[in-house]
């Protein structure tokens, strides 16, 4: 299995200029908590992540999560939770440059990375061109069996559910 194979092609990737509140606003829309940053012109530029924005609080906690999915709805965003800060920018909380692999690369691979680099995504370039990124959720999503290769539940052999000898 290859990156291409696992990797979520709609990449939402954000501006160096977004102010931190509007950068969590993103997070909380989106659903996700990190993202390629880009320049004007689309280059990635860096990575920012909701430890950033944590960071970025300095040290102030409030005991709520900042990123959280409600219990039966793992997609689902229930909310961020943030403090009004200044007008602090992404360009000075994101992690400078970004540790991508080509598309052909073995998930083995990406794996070990990120597990070595103790990091969350890994975006995913074709040709040196931003195509998809690989998030830890992608990893554990590639272990499970695909619906298509399931075993068919098993039935009972008569409508009573009562097996006939």
């Amino acid at each position: 299995m290859k990156a291409k194979d696992i990797m979520r092609k709609n990449v939402v990737t954000v501006k160096s200029y977004l102010t931190v509140s509007e950068l969590a606003k993103v997070f909380t829309e989106r659903c996700i908590s990190g993202a390629p940053v880009v320049d004007q012109s689309g280059r990635v530029i860096g990575v920012v992540s909701q430890t950033d924005l944590v960071n970025a609080r300095s040290g102030q906690s409030s005991g709520i999560p900042l990123f959280h999915a409600a219990e039966d709805e793992p997609t689902t965003a229930v909310g961020m939770h943030y403090e009004v800060m200044d007008g602090t920018r992404v360009e000075e909380i994101m992690t400078p440059g970004a540790i991508s692999y080509d598309e052909e690369t073995p998930v083995a691979e990406l794996a070990r990375a990120m597990t070595e680099r103790h990091i969350h995504r890994v975006l995913v370039t074709r040709k040196g061109r931003l195509v998809g990124i690989v998030t830890t959720m992608d990893m554990i999503q590639a272990l499970l069996p695909s619906p298509k290769r399931r075993k068919p539940a098993a039935r009972p052999a008569s409508k009573h559910g009562r097996r006939h000898r």
